[in-house]
């Protein structure tokens, strides 16, 4: 599938917005999620969870954490140290966690907090991949491999001087694919850094900002508003989704890439041919409709439902099967636009408080 125009995506939206699920419609307040456990944090501003092996991971401006949902007090809180704000969601890998900003990383014991190692930015540090024992992340216009246990350098990739590697690379078997601000896209070798090939996109997407793997396809997001799906081996365009608007993220959860365009629609592509399975209508912008407003925050799946948290702090569930919403509540609070699914009917939620909440669904 490939979608070369705009006018055409928009037209065919608009027919198949009659015949599937979701229509904006007057939903009624929203009842409260039920508040089951805050944590304080001690950060002024607290970036997105993470969660892994029954534990909840934090970071912010300040502090950097680990709570279980069933303790009142955290497992353990420090300090960070990081000479400037943590700004993206820890990264976790064997016994070890990964923060950091602008100014450099810092590998945390997931135990302790105690420090296992730091990386100082050479230039300007971008947000790290963990996968198969490497940390791997752009600092300025390089692609950097460190060993997780230890913070050793394993190699470096030079890109296009003067240029900022700011978004994660994918992992996905003994590769490494990064689309660095250069817009190009780079396939190396997880293994040692050396250049498998590269695609030049600046003339079609500027750059990329995410990029994802599923079901034997990467799936990236441009800065303007395609979608695409690129065969890992040599990077062939396979598809091509314009999104109508800008995309903001996409989530990719078996065969499924899911995203929010400021279109009004919540769209699951499926990532094998490019083509929508499903799609759910958010806002039709006329007078008295049930419109959400903006969705910022990241999307989530868990047992097969899609989590989507809009900026009236509304968090509303749409079946991954068919795009059907099976529930609507409101986070107790101003959240920072991010949810993190736990599962078993529960949702952590980072709060503009500093705090982290732990609700129910319900």
């Amino acid at each position: 599938m490939r979608v070369t125009t705009r006018r055409q995506v928009l037209a065919g939206i608009g027919l198949a917005a009659l015949a599937l699920p979701g229509r904006a419609r007057a939903e009624g307040p929203a009842p409260l999620l039920p508040e089951i456990a805050r944590w304080q944090t001690g950060n002024q501003v607290l970036s997105p969870p993470a969660l892994d092996a029954g534990g909840v991971f934090f970071c912010g401006s300040d502090t950097a954490g680990s709570v279980a949902p069933d303790a009142a007090t955290p497992l353990w809180l420090r300090p960070h140290l990081l000479g400037g704000a943590a700004v993206f969601r820890p990264r976790l890998g064997p016994g070890a966690m990964v923060i950091g900003g602008r100014t450099g990383l810092a590998c945390l014991d997931r135990g302790t907090g105690a420090d296992r190692w730091r990386y100082g930015a050479r230039i300007q540090t971008g947000v790290p991949v963990v996968a198969a024992g490497r940390v791997v992340f752009g600092d300025g216009h390089e692609i950097v491999a460190l060993d997780l246990e230890t913070g050793a350098e394993l190699w470096r990739f030079a890109g296009v001087p003067d240029t900022i590697a700011a978004y994660a690379p994918c992992v996905a078997g003994d590769a490494v694919f990064a689309g660095p601000g250069d817009g190009r896209l780079y396939a190396l070798s997880l293994e040692d850094g050396a250049l498998r090939w590269q695609i030049d996109g600046r003339a079609r997407w500027q750059y990329l900002r995410q990029i994802h793997f599923g079901e034997g396809v990467l799936v990236a997001g441009s800065y303007q508003e395609q979608l695409l799906g690129i065969a890992p081996e040599d990077g062939t365009i396979r598809w091509e989704f314009i999104a109508g608007n800008f995309i903001n993220s996409h989530h990719v959860t078996g065969d499924l890439a899911c995203l929010w365009s400021p279109t009004g629609r919540v769209f699951a592509i499926d990532t094998r041919t490019g083509l929508p399975r499903w799609q759910h209508l958010t806002t039709d912008y006329r007078a008295g409709g049930g419109d959400w407003a903006s969705v910022l925050a990241e999307l989530a799946s868990a047992d097969g439902q899609l989590y989507t948290l809009d900026m009236r702090d509304t968090l509303r569930l749409l079946d991954l099967r068919d795009g059907a919403q099976s529930l609507m509540g409101r986070v107790p609070g101003k959240a920072r636009h991010a949810a993190l699914p736990l599962g078993n009917g529960q949702v952590a939620f980072p709060m503009m408080d500093g705090t982290l909440v732990l609700t129910g669904l319900g």
